[in-house]
C-alpha cells in the first residue's frame, strides 16, 4: 500500500537540511522525510521512493554541486513519478532570471528566497497539504 506523502530537502548545506527538516516536522505533513545533499542525490531518492508513495514534495536549492536545482528538474521530466512531485524551490538566489525560469518547470509550485521563515514555509506546506495546489 502506497503512503500519502513522502518530502525530500535537496539542498548541500547541512545547516538548511537540519533547519528545513524541523519545520516539515512541525507541520501537518505525515511520512517521512529525506535528505540529499545535491540533485544526483535528490533524483536517486525519488527513484527508491516512488514506487511507495502517492505524493512527494521536493523543497529544492538552485545552487548546489554535482547536479544543481535545474539539473534536478531536468532529470524529473519523464520520469515514472513526474505527475506525483511537486516541488517548492528554497534558494538564496534574489535573481529574478531564477524565478522567471522557474516557470517553466510544471512541477514547480512555488519559489521562496532564503532565508525563510518557518511561518513562510508552513504556509506554503499546509496549503500543499490540503491539496489546494496540487495538480
Amino acid at each position: 500500500m502506497k503512503s500519502n506523502l513522502e518530502t525530500v530537502i535537496v539542498d548541500d548545506d547541512k545547516i538548511t537540511l537540519l533547519y528545513l527538516e524541523k519545520i516539515v516536522a512541525q507541520s501537518n505533513l505525515q511520512g517521512t522525510v529525506h535528505m540529499s545533499q545535491n540533485g544526483k542525490e535528490g533524483i536517486e531518492t525519488l527513484d527508491k521512493i516512488a514506487d511507495s508513495t502517492n505524493k512527494i514534495l521536493v523543497l529544492l536549492d538552485i545552487n548546489m554541486p554535482v547536479l544543481n536545482g535545474w539539473g534536478f528538474l531536468d532529470n524529473l521530466k519523464g520520469k515514472d513519478y513526474d505527475e506525483n512531485t511537486q516541488v517548492i524551490i528554497v534558494t538564496s538566489s534574489t535573481a529574478e532570471a531564477d524565478k522567471i525560469k522557474s516557470k517553466d518547470y510544471k512541477n514547480v509550485i512555488g519559489f521562496l528566497e532564503k532565508p525563510i521563515s518557518s511561518q513562510t514555509l508552513l504556509e506554503v506546506v499546509t496549503l500543499f497539504d490540503e491539496n489546494y495546489i496540487i495538480r
